[in-house]
């Protein structure tokens, strides 16, 4: 219970400054408000990062090693210099170009390290949660927060806060600078996305057709391509978080050896199995991706041939 009461008041008092080291000794304690687990020698900027890591360790950061770095530094230098420069903490601090350029350093870093986009994605997303001291969901990524498109972040009708889609898409395309250049020598899969090309795609239907005449079996029966449509956004940067966050959802309902692909600049295809589980995690991912994005999803079932099966996918990816 006391740790629940620390944990809380922590985010509450970053969103309001309290506490938070910013007008007082690097060195001194603070003593003025708050229960004595707050009363830390720590500056502000080291109690961010403490939470910003735990944070991100518990909603999927994987390598708690590799969490630590130059780039981390610099996003929170940038936090820290916005913060003063206004005279304030927490949310209202963040926004400036100084910020961005943090961002898609971090991203660049990641993608250094091998971590994945949406684990990127979603660590940046912790750091404004413990900022908001709310939440850590990921649907404001692509909410409509008052003035986002500048860096503003937002927040949805639960209060809680999530980064603006223009540090969406300096952390993005941070990432995909550094990936880029492994990903065009012979490399496979989308790199913003990290959803399949649509080439890989169409090998792997010739080997579950191969498969299938081996076997005495139909692709018609054992397997279903769900397509998920990307609608067009006017926003750069709705257009560029959209394929990020829908390859996310599809890996979170079909996490095994499934082929999720992206037909730039069209759907989401994924190649799945007919097992008898995949309606009940259609449905789920149908109500994900309606909710959330307001675009469609269907389920087809493959043709008797493969010719046949190629000719719909390049029917679908238009």
């Amino acid at each position: 219970m006391p740790g629940q009461v620390c944990r809380h008041y922590l985010g509450s008092a970053i969103t309001r400054g309290e506490g938070t080291g910013l007008h007082m000794e690097p060195d001194r304690e603070d003593r003025s408000a708050g229960p004595a687990c707050l009363r830390v020698t720590q500056p502000w900027e080291t109690r961010l990062r403490d939470e910003w890591r735990r944070r991100s360790l518990a909603t999927g950061w994987r390598m708690p090693d590799d969490w630590d770095t130059e780039a981390v530094d610099e996003v929170l230098a940038a936090c820290r210099n916005r913060a003063l420069a206004r005279g304030e903490a927490g949310l209202a601090a963040v926004g400036a170009t100084a910020l961005a350029a943090a961002c898609a350093g971090l991203g660049r870093s990641r993608a250094r390290a091998g971590i994945g986009i949406a684990e990127t994605i979603d660590d940046l997303a912790a750091l404004f949660a413990v900022l908001g001291g709310g939440g850590g969901e990921r649907t404001g990524v692509l909410g409509s927060g008052e003035g986002e498109g500048a860096g503003v972040p937002s927040r949805d009708e639960g209060g809680r806060w999530y980064p603006a889609l223009r540090l969406v898409g300096a952390i993005a395309e941070g990432w995909a600078e550094e990936s880029v250049s492994q990903f065009s020598h012979g490399g496979c899969e989308d790199p913003l996305s990290g959803l399949a090309t649509l080439s890989y795609l169409r090998t792997r239907l010739a080997e579950v057709y191969r498969e299938a005449e081996q076997g005495g079996t139909s692709p018609a029966e054992t397997h279903r391509l769900l397509v998920v449509g990307l609608p067009r956004r006017p926003d750069p940067w709705r257009r560029l978080a959209l394929p990020i966050l829908v390859g996310r959802d599809l890996r979170a309902a079909f996490p095994g050896g499934e082929t999720l692909s992206l037909a730039k600049p069209g759907p989401a295809i994924a190649l799945v199995p007919a097992r008898r589980d995949l309606p009940l995690r259609y449905a789920r991912l149908r109500r994900n991706i309606q909710a959330a994005f307001g675009t469609q999803i269907r389920m087809t079932p493959l043709p008797g041939r493969l010719t046949e099966a190629l000719r719909l996918v390049d029917e679908l990816a238009r």
